[in-house]
């Protein structure tokens, strides 16, 4: 059984006054395995935002069904939210979301405060982690005191540290010059062969090129897919830039893998 299951998903948003309805997601299906790294590529308005967020719990569909280990978190109450994206889910945002407040270390250990883990285990998941992202020498710094891309990799950290069953990453290049992005999604890469099942969204196709496989997000509904197989960083790449060409021009993709 995959890890993730997305069946038939739908979301309609209506209009301020209701008057008219746009179909956001139209019978989306998919499927992650455990160990998986998905990349979502689309234009702006395409509904990959809006997957994401379903997919993160932070929003219902209008239909269908997102079965983590088999259960549909779709139908999770309001009042279990919270502790369920707690507990098997780690995020990783386009701008952050660390406290300015807090420290690295007591940014990244939060997840597991609210857990009420024992403070040796935190420490025990915590220095591996630090030294396998490269911020060890940080973690007692403040966020305005470090650059954007130890900032990513903190937060992270933060997202890593509960050991989530899935790992969604919505832009985690986005605000980053290109050398940290680059940093950045080589130890995303390296996670993921650790074992981490990580979905992500993204414009950037070199971010993407890091991807075992790239789902193209059309009109609301899953168009196309590219599997890595043997192929290369640059290989990936190319076929990502190929597809986009076709998919913004309107062309034909059934003789495309």
């Amino acid at each position: 059984m995959a890890l993730l299951e997305v069946n038939n998903l739908k979301k309609t948003y209506s209009t301020r006054f209701g008057g008219n309805k746009v179909e956001a997601l139209r019978n989306v299906t998919f499927s992650a395995e455990e160990g998986e790294f998905t990349a979502i590529m689309g234009e702006s308005g395409s509904g990959k935002t809006t997957l994401l967020n379903i997919l993160a719990s932070l929003d219902r569909p209008t239909g269908g069904e997102v079965l983590l280990n088999g259960r549909d978190i779709t139908k999770i109450t309001e009042k279990e939210m919270a502790g369920f994206r707690r507990d098997h889910l780690g995020f990783i945002f386009q701008d952050f979301n660390l406290l300015n407040t807090l420290t690295l270390k007591d940014n990244i250990l939060l997840p597991l405060v609210l857990q009420k883990t024992p403070y040796k285990q935190m420490i025990s998941r915590l220095s591996p982690l630090a030294q396998n992202l490269g911020i060890s020498e940080l973690l007692d710094k403040y966020p305005y005191e470090v650059s954007g891309g130890q900032k990513q990799r903190a937060a992270a950290a933060r997202a890593l540290i509960t050991r989530p069953e899935l790992l969604l990453a919505d832009e985690p290049t986005g605000a980053l010059d290109s050398r940290s992005a680059d940093i950045m999604m080589e130890l995303l890469a390296k996670v993921n062969e650790q074992g981490q099942t990580i979905i992500m969204v993204t414009h950037s196709i070199k971010a993407a090129s890091y991807a075992k496989r790239v789902l193209f997000i059309k009109d609301g509904q899953v168009f196309h897919q590219i599997f890595r197989g043997n192929r290369s960083n640059e290989e990936m790449f190319s076929m990502i830039a190929q597809t986009q060409t076709i998919l913004i021009n309107g062309g034909d993709l059934n003789d495309r893998q």
